[in-house]
C-alpha cells in the first residue's frame, strides 16, 4: 500500500476528500462555530486549548468517514499498543486540557476517565461469537457498576429507569434463547451498554470544554464507539457516510413526513405540544441544527441503529421488522428520563425510533437516520415548547 500501490500520497488523500467531502464540510463548520463561541466567551487564554482539544475530537469523529476501515483493522491487530492507543490518546488529551485550563487534578477522577476509555476496548477486544458463564459474569458486573453507585433517584421513574436498564439486557446475558447463543457476543454487547450506561446515568469525570459547555468525555465517547465498531469489525455496518444519493434525500423527507403525520395530531391532542413564544434567529436556528445532528442525533442513532439493532437482529436472529419494533422500543424507553410528561415523550420517541430506523435500513446509512432525527429534534425546538 506504500510504494507498491504506484498512488502519490497526496493523489490519495485527494481523492479520499473528494469522495468524502461533507464531512470535511461538516468538521470546518463545526471548528468555525465552536471556535467563535469559545473565543467569545472565553478569550484566547482559556478558549484556545479548548478548541484545539475540540477540533481534534471532531477530526476523530468526522475523519471516521474517511477510515479505509480493513486497512486500519489489520493496522490495529498488528500490535497491542495500537488498540488501546486511541483511549490512551484521548484520555492523554482529557488530562492535557485539565492542565492548560488550570483546573485542579482529581486523580480518582483521572483513573475514571482511564477506566471509561479502556474498559471497553478491553471487553471487545477479548469478545467471542458463542455464550459462554465467564463473559456472562463479566457483563453482569459492568452493568452493577454503572448501575448500582452513584446517588438513589429521587423519584418513581427515576427508580423505573434505572431498573429497566439493568433488567430488559438479562436474557441475553443469560444465554436466553437458546438459539442465540453461538452469536451472542456478550463482551461486545457489554462494551456498548457500558458506553451508553456511562453517559446515560452521568458516570463520566466532569471535564466541561467551556464553562457551561458540553463536557469533555461526552464527546470523547463518541470517537472510543467507534473505535469499538472498528476493532469488532461492525464499522461497516453503520453506513457512515455523507454522501447522499437522491434517493437518500427522498427516504428522509419521506419518514420525516411520515413521523409527522403521527407527532403532530398526537401532539396536539394530548397537549404535548405547544406553539412557542419566541424563535431565534437564522444563524443560532442553523448552528442550533448542525449541534442537535452532530451531538444528539448521530451519536443517538450510531448507538441504537448501527449497533444496538444490527447486534439484537443478528444475535436473535429475527427478521428485520420484528428487530425494529424491539430497537425502537428501547429507544423509546431510553427517554423516560425525560421530564415532564414521560409517558408521552417515550410514545412519541418509540414511533420516532421506527422512522428513524426505517430510514437506516432503507438506505443503509445511519447518516440519513440521524438527520430526520435531527431535524425532527430541531423542528420541535424552533417551532414548540412543551
Amino acid at each position: 500500500m506504500r510504494a507498491s500501490s504506484g498512488t502519490p500520497p497526496v493523489t490519495r488523500v485527494s481523492e479520499t476528500l473528494a469522495r468524502e467531502w461533507p464531512a470535511l464540510g461538516i468538521w470546518i463548520l463545526a471548528v468555525l462555530g465552536f471556535g467563535w463561541q469559545a473565543l467569545s466567551q472565553e478569550g484566547a487564554g482559556q478558549g484556545l486549548p479548548a478548541l484545539a482539544v475540540f477540533a481534534l475530537l471532531m477530526a476523530a469523529y468526522m475523519g471516521s468517514a474517511f477510515l479505509p476501515v480493513e486497512a486500519a483493522r489489520r493496522w490495529a491487530g498488528e500490535d497491542i499498543r495500537r488498540v488501546y492507543g486511541i483511549p490512551f490518546a484521548l484520555w492523554f488529551a482529557g488530562g492535557l486540557l485539565e492542565i492548560l485550563r488550570g483546573l485542579p487534578t482529581d486523580p480518582w477522577a483521572l483513573l475514571g476517565g482511564l477506566a471509561f476509555l479502556a474498559w471497553p476496548v478491553a471487553l471487545v477486544l477479548h469478545n467471542r461469537a458463542a455464550w459462554g458463564p465467564i463473559p456472562a459474569l463479566v457483563v453482569l458486573g459492568t452493568l452493577a457498576l454503572i448501575l448500582i453507585p452513584g446517588p438513589l433517584p429521587g423519584d418513581p421513574v427515576g427508580w423505573a429507569f434505572r431498573i429497566g436498564a439493568g433488567l430488559w439486557p438479562l436474557p441475553l446475558i443469560l444465554g436466553w434463547p437458546a438459539a442465540a447463543r453461538p452469536r451472542a457476543h456478550l463482551l461486545y454487547f457489554g462494551a456498548i451498554l457500558f458506553v451508553w450506561y456511562a453517559v446515560e446515568f452521568g458516570r463520566l469525570p466532569t471535564l466541561p470544554l467551556l464553562r457551561g459547555g458540553p463536557s469533555y468525555f461526552h464527546l470523547a465517547a463518541i470517537p472510543l464507539f467507534l473505535w469499538l465498531m472498528l476493532l469488532s469489525g461492525r464499522f461497516p455496518d453503520l453506513g457512515l457516510t455523507f454522501r447522499w444519493t437522491g434517493r437518500d434525500l427522498l427516504a428522509i423527507l419521506v419518514h420525516l413526513a411520515g413521523f409527522a403525520a403521527f407527532a403532530l395530531p398526537f401532539g396536539w391532542l394530548t397537549g404535548f405540544l405547544t406553539p412557542a413564544s419566541t424563535h431565534p434567529g437564522l444563524p443560532e436556528a442553523l448552528l442550533r441544527l448542525l449541534a442537535i445532528y452532530l451531538f444528539i442525533a448521530l451519536p443517538e442513532e450510531i448507538l441504537f441503529r448501527g449497533a444496538l439493532h444490527v447486534h439484537l437482529q443478528r444475535a436473535l436472529g429475527w427478521p428485520p421488522l420484528r428487530t425494529l419494533l424491539l430497537s425502537s422500543l428501547l429507544f423509546g424507553l431510553a427517554h423516560l428520563n425525560n421530564p415532564p410528561k414521560v409517558g408521552l415523550y417515550a410514545v412519541l420517541a418509540t414511533v420516532a425510533g421506527f422512522f428513524y430506523g426505517r430510514t437506516y435500513l432503507q438506505t443503509g446509512k445511519v447518516t440519513t437516520a440521524a438527520m430526520v432525527h435531527a431535524l425532527v429534534d430541531w423542528v420541535w425546538g424552533l417551532l414548540f415548547s412543551r
